[in-house]
């Protein structure tokens, strides 16, 4: 099922060549440019902060450490969770996806998708459940391909946050 983009929370849009291509969860973009810094891919540092625009040399970089980011990501069995297009990769604390209905989807790292109600009360933490699909966890380099994608065929390639 197609998720519309109302209420999409965190996310950023992913630019070829003038051409909004993709949107994705800046918890994804954040996990790319950690594991960069870690395994010293300065070329995918640049993901965690946005805006971004990359061009020339600098994609070619950004190429080549999306392929070591997404082998390490594979060796680590690093992952996110996925609901239809809607995917994140929280770290250590849950993030917000989407504004819902009866409160705010968030994706936590152990848990998945769940539902916090927005009432005066407690906030009340619910799994969320689709009767048209279901949350996963996937490989986190299931999650950066379609960066990955955009990447390959830039010649300039820029980031910048969602604006619904």
């Amino acid at each position: 099922m197609p998720l519309s983009t109302d209420g999409l929370l965190g996310m950023a849009v992913v630019v070829v060549d003038d051409v909004d291509t993709v949107l994705i969860h800046r918890s994804v973009l954040n996990r790319v440019a950690e594991i960069a810094f870690r395994l010293g891919c300065y070329g995918a540092i640049p993901l965690g902060r946005r805006p971004v625009s990359l061009s020339g040399t600098q994609v070619s970089w950004l190429r080549r450490d999306l392929d070591q980011v997404m082998a390490f990501a594979d060796a680590t069995l690093r992952t996110g969770w996925e609901l239809w297009e809607l995917a994140a990769a929280p770290a250590d604390e849950p993030v917000p996806v989407l504004d819902a209905p009866h409160g705010r989807v968030w994706v936590d790292p152990a848990r998945g998708f769940e539902l916090r109600g927005t009432g005066g009360g407690p906030q009340r933490t619910a799994v969320w459940e689709q009767p048209s699909g279901t949350a996963r966890r996937v490989a986190l380099s299931r999650l950066i391909a379609p960066l990955s994608g955009a990447a390959a065929r830039a010649q300039v390639l820029e980031i910048h946050e969602y604006d619904a």
